[in-house]
């Protein structure tokens, strides 16, 4: 999985960004088939604002997006909103029955 993180308008200590990767990397146990993970990270005037962007492969991606006043809890709350979308994906992936190409849907 290859990993991006975008800090927009603000200057955040590096400690963030590597948290930031962190739980990224974590992500991966939820899908396996993760191709890239991107953070974009932007503080306004009252609250700090995580967008996360996942591209599963075949045209998916998911996107992850909060506003919050402290930055963990945006991190935290956008990491768990990107994990539950990435166990829907895989589950409904390794579950629905494959179609044969040509055949009655």
């Amino acid at each position: 999985m290859k990993t991006r993180v975008s800090i927009l308008h603000h200057d955040y200590p590096s400690r963030y960004r590597n948290l930031v990767e962190e739980r990224l990397a974590a992500l991966e146990r939820f899908h396996g088939h993760i191709v890239t993970m991107d953070a974009r990270i932007e503080k306004n005037a009252r609250s700090h604002h995580v967008e996360l962007v996942a591209n599963i492969g075949k045209g998916h991606v998911l996107v992850a997006n909060v506003h919050r006043e402290a930055f963990g809890e945006a991190l935290g709350e956008a990491v768990d909103r990107m994990g539950r979308q990435l166990r829907k994906q895989h589950d409904k992936a390794r579950l629905e029955p494959r179609r044969a190409h040509g055949g009655v849907a």
